[in-house]
C-alpha cells in the first residue's frame, strides 16, 4: 500500500474532511503504513499535495481535494 492510499483509506474511516495529522493518526492507528521518516507527517502531508487538485507539485491521478481551511477528502 502506497502512503496516498493508506490516506484514501484513513479518510474513508474518518469520514469526514480532516487535516494532515489527523489522517497520520488514523493511519497509524489501522497501521496502513509504517513511516520511516524523522518527519512522518510532513512526509504524508507532501504525498497529499502531489496527488491534491490544484496543487503546484501534482504527479498523476487526482485523488485529494482540499479546502480553504486546508481540509482534505477524497475527490
Amino acid at each position: 500500500m502506497t502512503i496516498a492510499e493508506a490516506a484514501q483509506s484513513a479518510l474513508r474511516t474518518l469520514a469526514r474532511p480532516a487535516t494532515t495529522r489527523q489522517i497520520y493518526d488514523e493511519i497509524v492507528k489501522q497501521d496502513l503504513f509504517r513511516f520511516g521518516a524523522k518527519d512522518p507527517v510532513a512526509v504524508l502531508g507532501s504525498a497529499i499535495r502531489r496527488r491534491t487538485e490544484g496543487s503546484k507539485s501534482l504527479r498523476g491521478e487526482v485523488l485529494f481535494l482540499s479546502d480553504e481551511r486546508g481540509l482534505i477528502r477524497e475527490r
